[in-house]
């Protein structure tokens, strides 16, 4: 019989992973919150570019360039952000299976760039992202339950990838994967998140600055559902 943690207990452990340890948690996730910070920026800065410009100046060709130039380099942020945040989080899993673990905090954001298998964190982003695009212009509904059944897409790539069994599989499967271990549990994934709610709020009233802290609770707290999903269902990650 499963015996899946409540939201109450899944956040407990990761408080208790974190007293003491704060400042750990902070630096492992403050590249991530930054690169967020920037990534919004340049969106920012972009868009007045975009308001700015007088078109009547510019050609289509021109125009179309610009457009293209702009999307090239905000997927190339994304992705960078992408494995960036991806490797602190996989060290975030690591520290909850091993309260003891030593590690560099701001290192380990690198982690996986040192990795021979990085672009396959990228692909397996494109493919999801392209999934999750056809099944939202369907209806949204259908749209955010897909997103919810990927959800843990990146966590079973790096459990087999450290047990050497990720060549044994396609990029395709880690979502099929994910979409298993998800069944039954779509409904607990979303109320955990919904329960960050209020701490998003007080992030935004504190002006970004409580995000400091909110951030490393909220990724952890999502790579410990994992490991909860991960210590009843270990059929599905063979």
């Amino acid at each position: 019989m499963k015996t899946y943690r409540t939201r109450f207990q899944l956040k407990s452990e990761v408080k208790s992973l974190l007293k003491g340890n704060w400042s750990k948690g902070v630096l492992l996730f403050l590249i991530p919150s930054l690169v967020f910070w920037f990534t919004n920026e340049y969106s920012n800065f972009n868009e007045k570019i975009k308001i700015n410009y007088d078109t009547a100046t510019v050609n289509f060709d021109q125009l179309v360039r610009m457009t293209a130039n702009s999307g090239i380099i905000s997927l190339i942020v994304s992705l960078i952000f992408l494995v960036i945040t991806l490797s602190a989080t996989f060290r975030g899993l690591d520290w909850l299976e091993d309260p003891e673990l030593d590690f560099a905090p701001i290192k380990s954001n690198f982690t996986y760039f040192r990795s021979p298998d990085w672009w396959k964190l990228m692909l397996i982003y494109i493919i999801s992202y392209i999934f999750l695009t056809l099944w939202t212009i369907l209806l949204v509904i259908p749209g955010i339950i897909k997103y919810m059944a990927y959800s843990q897409t990146y966590f079973i790539y790096k459990d087999l990838n450290d047990r050497g069994l990720a060549n044994n599989y396609k990029l395709t499967d880690y979502i099929t994967k994910s979409r298993q271990l998800m069944v039954g549990n779509k409904w607990r994934y979303f109320v955990l998140q919904l329960s960050f709610i209020g701490w998003w709020l007080l992030g935004f009233l504190t002006l970004g600055v409580g995000f400091i802290w909110i951030y490393p609770y909220y990724k952890l707290t999502m790579a410990n559902f994992y490991k909860d999903l991960k210590e009843n269902n270990g059929a599905i990650l063979k």
